[in-house]
């Protein structure tokens, strides 16, 4: 009998879990062959799997740390052709690692919210459930894909189509569906253009190799003694002076002696000098150079404070600008001085918009295109807040029929509403007035 499975996201202070519930499976079932396997992680494309008994509750604990679902991955920004090329190698790796322990793909859960993707890595595990359960076929999944897909990238569009055609042919494997997708003659024209031109331009790589012949010697011309290394010549030297003048003043020398020790204090004193100036100015340059450095760190932190709505767009130079008043507007300025001021509607948009209240310099992060992926990791998310208590893909802002809603996506320091943390993956509904902390930035909507 085909069940649906039931699972939630759970975390704690360092680990992730996706929660599975099998308080119906038999215990047969139980300690059968495949959740053995499935608990040893001899199949390295599956996500960790371990049972537990909790309250007399059967619950399968996928980690997930460092993850994200592939769903929550690629919202904001779609699937390139090289993400999904990885993604379907990486889908016949886990396949092959089933097909040698002898078992089938029907218990991977094939829907984006259950393939998840280390965010470190960018490598794919895939959540397996070792009973009968939900059966999510792959046809269905690639229809899914088909909204995760990147659309201006003709050859993504031109995979995943194939994709689509392809499941729905009766009759094929999984394993030859993903081969016949992943026919890669433009990467054998690549090379073959790579071996043509290994032997037409030689001179191209002997550049290369002259290239790194110079920044070797640049490194080696670079080596001296070092600021502190000066400093220490510079009172040896002192120290051999002393030596002398002591042995001079209490050893009755011969001519010969006399002169050979008068040449040496001058040579140690010279040297001595030299080291010791020359360690002075290393000293400042140093000194300097980290001060320039500092100055530098501080200009971009400033630039990086500020970041805006999904398009990064600078509204600051709309109310810096300031406003002149020419000799030949002052007449009709006086004129409408005398008038009563008339009360300005603010002018309504149709849409939210969230805006910072306790960071060092104001964000306005408008809602006006949903959904919208708030973090600190570029590339990943619509908005970028690089702020250390706000994790890299944090939380989401996107329409539930006509409503506004947010969701955690499970951060470490959570999403609250109006002081409530919000649980992770749970869509709550946002309204005008409505404060929203994301991370320690706390956020009014109006």
């Amino acid at each position: 009998m085909e069940t649906k499975v039931e699972y939630k996201y759970y975390r704690d202070l360092k680990h992730s879990y996706i929660i599975a519930f099998c308080n119906e499976v038999s215990e047969e079932e139980l300690g059968g062959y495949k959740l053995k396997i499935a608990e040893n992680g001899r199949i390295k494309k599956l996500l960790p799997v371990s049972l537990r008994k909790i309250d007399l509750e059967q619950l399968l604990y996928y980690e997930v740390s460092s993850m994200v679902s592939m769903e929550d991955r690629f919202s904001s920004k779609g699937m390139s052709a090289d993400d999904l090329k990885c993604f379907l190698r990486e889908l016949k790796e886990m396949l092959e690692g089933l097909s040698e322990y002898l078992l089938g793909e029907e218990g991977v859960l094939f829907a984006p919210e259950n393939i998840y993707v280390n965010i470190s890595s960018g490598e794919y595990r895939f959540m397996y459930y070792p009973f009968e359960g939900e059966k999510k076929t792959f046809a269905e999944f690639t229809e899914k894909l088909l909204d995760l897909i990147d659309h201006d990238d003709e050859e993504a569009i031109e995979i995943s189509y194939n994709l689509c055609e392809l499941s729905k042919e009766d009759g094929i494997l999984l394993p030859q569906l993903v081969d016949e997708a992943l026919k890669e003659e433009p990467v054998q024209e690549e090379e073959t253009q790579r071996s043509e031109l290994s032997f037409d331009e030689p001179d191209e790589f002997e550049y290369e190799d002259d290239d790194e012949e110079d920044e070797v010697y640049v490194e080696k011309k670079s080596r001296g003694l070092g600021t502190r290394s000066k400093f220490i010549f510079a009172f040896l030297f002192a120290g051999l002076v002393a030596a002398i003048m002591y042995v001079r003043m209490n050893f009755v020398l011969s001519e010969v002696e006399n002169l050979l020790s008068v040449g040496v204090i001058l040579a140690s004193v010279g040297t001595g000098v030299v080291a010791l100036f020359t360690g002075i100015r290393d000293l400042k340059k140093s000194g300097r150079k980290i001060y320039e450095e500092r100055d530098s760190w501080e200009d971009d932190e400033d630039e990086d404070d500020y970041y805006d709505a999904p398009s990064y767009r600078d509204y600051s130079a709309s109310y810096k600008a300031p406003i002149k008043i020419t000799s030949s507007e002052k007449e009709s300025v006086s004129a409408c001085a005398a008038e009563e001021t008339t009360l300005l509607a603010e002018e309504d948009s149709g849409e939210m918009t969230l805006y910072s209240r306790n960071a060092d310099k104001t964000f306005r992060i408008p809602l006006d295109k949903l959904p919208i992926t708030i973090g600190k990791l570029e590339g990943y998310v619509d908005t970028v807040i690089k702020d250390m208590s706000i994790s890299r893909i944090h939380c989401r802002f996107s329409r539930d029929g006509e409503k506004i809603v947010v969701s955690d996506l499970g951060s470490t320091n959570g999403t609250y509403k109006n002081g409530l943390r919000l649980g992770p993956k749970v869509k709550v509904p946002i309204e005008e007035g409505d404060e929203i902390k994301i991370g320690r930035i706390c956020f009014d909507l109006r």
